[in-house]
C-alpha cells in the first residue's frame, strides 16, 4: 500500500539530521569570528604600530636637537681652531717682526726718525723718515747698505719742509727708502 501523510505540512516530519548544513552553518560562524579576530587584531596592530611611530618620532626630535648642538660644536670647534691658527701665525710673526723691527732699530741713526715701516710677504721694505739734512739720509743709505741684512736700498723720494719749533723754523728732510730685508738665521 502506498504510504498517504495526511497530516498538515506544519507537522511533517524535519530530518533529523543534516551534516551539510551543519558544516555550512560552522563555516559562516567560523568566518565570521576569524573576520572579527582578523579586525581586532589588525586594528590593535594599527594601534601598536601608531603608538611606535610617535615614539619614533618623539626620538627623533630629541635626536635631531642633539644632532644640531653637534653641528653647531663642530661649528664652534672649526672657529676656535681657526682662531688658534691665528693665533699661532701671530705668535711666530711677532717673533719675525720683532727681530726685523730690531734690526732696523739697531740700524737707525740718533737724527733720523722713521714715520711709516711696511714689509711685505717677500721681504721687501719701504719706509719713509724725517731729518736734518741730505748729509744724515746718505749717512743712513750707507749703514744700511754695509748692514749685511739689507740689500738692494734706493731713495725713492727727498722733499725738504719747514716747521716752527720754539718761534724758530727749522728746516726737516723727508725721504723714502726701499730695500731687501735678509733676516739672519735663528741660531
Amino acid at each position: 500500500m502506498a504510504n498517504i501523510n495526511l497530516l498538515p505540512i506544519e507537522y511533517k516530519e524535519k530530518e533529523k539530521f543534516n551534516i551539510k548544513r551543519v558544516i555550512i552553518i560552522l563555516f559562516v560562524l567560523l568566518l565570521a569570528f576569524g573576520t572579527a579576530y582578523l579586525y581586532y587584531y589588525l586594528e590593535a596592530q594599527i594601534d601598536y604600530k601608531e603608538q611606535q611611530l610617535k615614539i619614533m618620532k618623539t626620538e627623533l626630535a630629541v635626536l635631531e636637537k642633539i644632532i644640531q648642538e653637534v653641528k653647531n660644536l663642530e661649528k664652534d670647534k672649526k672657529m676656535v681652531e681657526e682662531r688658534i691658527q691665528v693665533i699661532e701665525g701671530l705668535i711666530k710673526n711677532q717673533t719675525h717682526l720683532s727681530r726685523i723691527l730690531g734690526e732696523y732699530s739697531a740700524s737707525l741713526l740718533d737724527e733720523v726718525w722713521i714715520d711709516n715701516l711696511s714689509l711685505s710677504a717677500n721681504q721687501t721694505f719701504d719706509f719713509t723718515a724725517n731729518t736734518f739734512n741730505n748729509y744724515l739720509i746718505a749717512k743712513y743709505m750707507v749703514t744700511l747698505m754695509d748692514d749685511p741684512t739689507f740689500d738692494n736700498i734706493e731713495l725713492g723720494y727727498v722733499r725738504k719742509t719747514k716747521t716752527k719749533e720754539e718761534d724758530k723754523d727749522i728746516e726737516i728732510v723727508n725721504f723714502k727708502l726701499s730695500g731687501l730685508f735678509i733676516p739672519k738665521r735663528a741660531e
